[in-house]
């Protein structure tokens, strides 16, 4: 297979795109099919066609599991195989790219309450001194809405989140009684998207 074909393979589709990120951003990890399915939010027979794609171009390797195990179930499991010829190339593509947009982050989270403060950090960053990749503070959030948004989020960023959800009253509490937690959030690499506490 030519080069050419690699990449077309490779940027064929948004679906591809979210598969990709998947993958290299949890490269020590074997999914199992209909687990990634749900992970990048898209239909498991668009999927299963993109995973064959993938293995016949060798990103991908596949394991059998034979009996069921503490933590996999019977079936068969992928991961990303490292010694594909543009392996070190893609991951480095992914893990500096942003993301998500900010701009639609944005978007979404003031449809989930009073939002008085968006700060991102981590992933969104690209740093790995951040206690989160994502905090918010607002009045009036449903837990449903914010699961919603999350695991949307978490599908076009390939890994999961590590965030944190305050009302104002709880949040100016632990922050006027120092707490280690919210001070380590504020003092660590951050972006504020939205900042209405004047922090």
């Amino acid at each position: 297979m030519t080069q050419k074909n690699v990449l077309e393979i490779l940027f064929d589709s948004p679906a591809k795109v979210k598969l990709l990120k998947l993958f290299l951003r949890n490269s020590d990890r074997f999914f199992y099919e209909k687990e990634i399915s749900k992970k990048v939010q898209s239909d498991p027979r668009l999927v299963s066609r993109q995973i064959k794609g993938l293995l016949a171009i060798e990103f991908l390797k596949k394991k059998r599991i034979a009996k069921k195990r503490k933590d996999f179930k019977k079936g068969i499991y992928f991961s990303v195989n490292p010694n594909f010829d543009f392996y070190h190339e893609l991951r480095s593509l992914i893990l500096k790219s942003s993301p998500a947009s900010k701009e639609k982050i944005l978007k979404n989270v003031l449809k989930l309450g009073r939002i008085k403060l968006l700060l991102l950090g981590g992933i969104f960053l690209n740093t790995d001194n951040s206690r989160l990749d994502l905090f918010i503070v607002g009045d009036g959030i449903k837990q449903p809405k914010v699961n919603s948004f999350l695991k949307n989020l978490e599908s076009e960023v390939g890994k999961e989140i590590g965030f944190a959800v305050m009302n104002t009253k709880e949040f100016y509490y632990r922050y006027h009684m120092f707490d280690r937690f919210v001070h380590d959030i504020l003092e660590k690499p951050n972006e504020k998207l939205i900042n209405k506490l004047r922090l």
